[in-house]
């Protein structure tokens, strides 16, 4: 007879004080097993639902305290909600639940009476190999862990900072230590999240290895897998390095308006891989950094204001470029456009000669993407001053023949009303004397034509009078020697 046994011997010898309270009820019967294990069974299924409900509350709000503490007040990303109810789940209910319930069947099974030996032995036996395994390769995974974790937070905290001091210019001004500082934050955060991929990988092996798991398949396998990586992604590795290295020499930035891969616009963003591109007529444009073989920035630090301005060959030039150096002084001193302006914008040089013209080269120095603004204001100004100072602004002048049958012009037209009206309301005008005024309107084409043959006849022969009289007569083609 075993002990359990025998306490129920001696429980029906000596009553117990429950079963005073029942009523000292026969054995067999509910009371009875009630006064001797099912009450107490009873308790310790409520003791352990009571203490599972406790603990479970008290994890969860440790834990949303610490998730409100890391995304701070407007909640969780609606991509990490799944991953944080997960993670609540696991911990504080399913976790505990087990814990609790594993020692709460053990106790109601001791209070009923049977042999719980086996299962004592074997928690007894699990125990100290885990403690064993605590003591030794737990330790050195938390250890490793630790390590990381410490790794991870000081990466994150001083990586960004000493970025920021690496990149940062002395030409920088005020105005540009925000673009610096976006910058610096840009790669540390690259570089945060390479480091940390490295941290983790060397955690999981460290790890893996320590649980006697065999890392020799998983090396061979990634080793594998990264040679096809690399050849299915070269073009990705080419446009990270590219954008890396564009990043680092800061040749242009989000804002500025650059010229990249024969496509000019201003950058809306950049990352490693690519740049977002809008031009002039608002087309966005994404290109790949491999494309990328030269950047042309036309806003970094500062801009120049270029403005050639063309005049006629008869004006006097020292007027000219003083009204033009009035000019770019106004733009230096206007009260809202002057602010852009670093140094006002003047005469350089006499640029060329041109077929109808003389090019006069202005250059200013403005702050970056003010230049066409300017430009355009002092385009304005430069036509309303040669206007009052009367310099001529040259153009291309063109005559147009249009030969025998050319449409009525406006005077022919009213000439042709007046021949349709009836002959007896047309006045009949006298016929002009040879030496009179011919009025153009009564000309027929053939006429005019005979009349300009006749002029330009009487102008050539001028000419060739005046060329003899000073010795240089000049032989016209097919004509002979006079």
């Amino acid at each position: 007879m075993d002990r359990y046994a025998l306490n129920a011997q001696a429980a029906q010898d000596d009553p117990s004080l429950l079963r005073e309270l029942f009523g000292n009820p026969e054995d067999g019967t509910l009371l009875a097993w009630l006064a001797d294990h099912g009450l107490w069974a009873i308790l310790i299924s409520l003791g352990a639902l009571l203490l599972w409900y406790l603990i479970r509350r008290y994890i969860r709000s440790k834990l949303r305290s610490a998730v409100r503490t890391v995304v701070g007040e407007e909640g969780i990303p609606t991509e990490d909600a799944v991953a944080v109810r997960g993670a609540d789940r696991l911990v504080a209910s399913i976790i505990p639940a087990l814990i609790i319930g594993t020692a709460a069947v053990v106790s109601i099974l001791f209070v009923l009476g049977n042999n719980i030996d086996p299962a004592l032995d074997f928690f007894a036996d699990l125990g100290t190999d885990a403690a064993r395994w605590l003591f030794t390769s737990g330790v050195r995974i938390v250890i490793v862990i630790v390590l990381a974790w410490v790794g991870v937070r000081l990466t994150r905290r001083f990586l960004p900072a000493l970025m920021l001091r690496v990149i940062r210019d002395s030409r920088d001004a005020a105005d540009h230590a925000e673009a610096s500082r976006k910058r610096a934050e840009t790669l540390g955060a690259v570089f945060v999240a390479a480091i940390n991929v490295f941290i983790v990988v060397v955690v999981v092996f460290t790890v893996t290895n320590e649980l006697s798991i065999p890392i020799g398949p998983v090396l061979g396998g990634v080793g594998i897998a990264g040679i096809a990586l690399g050849f299915g992604a070269q073009h990705l590795v080419r446009d990270v390095i590219t954008g890396t290295m564009i990043l680092l020499e800061n040749q242009y930035r989000q804002g500025d308006v650059v010229q990249i891969a024969g496509i000019a616009g201003l950058v809306e963003s950049i990352n490693l891989r690519r740049t977002v591109l809008r031009d002039l007529e608002g087309k966005v444009h994404t290109i790949p950094h491999g494309e990328i073989s030269t950047t042309t920035n036309f806003t970094k630090y500062w801009s120049r204001i270029v403005l050639d301005v063309g005049v006629a060959y008869k004006e006097n030039m020292e007027n000219v470029f003083r009204v033009l150096n009035e000019i770019g002084s106004e733009l230096g001193n206007h009260p809202e456009l002057g602010l852009k302006v670093i140094d006002p914008p003047k005469v350089l040089r006499l640029n060329s000669f041109g077929s109808s013209e003389l090019s006069i080269r202005m250059l200013g120095v403005c702050k970056p993407l003010t230049q066409w603004e300017l430009t355009g204001w002092l385009r304005l100004r430069i036509k309303e001053r040669f206007d009052e100072e009367g310099i001529e602004i040259p153009f291309p002048h063109q005559t147009i023949y249009w030969g025998v049958d050319q449409p009525a012009l406006p005077w022919q037209q009213g000439a042709a009303t007046e021949q349709v009206e009836p002959a007896a309301e047309k006045q009949v005008e006298p016929e002009p004397e040879p030496d009179d005024f011919v009025d153009p309107n009564l000309l027929t084409p053939e006429q005019r034509e005979a009349m300009l043959a006749e002029m330009a006849l009487a102008a050539q022969a001028a000419q060739e009078q005046m060329r003899r009289d000073q010795g240089e007569v000049m032989r016209l083609p097919g004509q002979g020697d006079e």
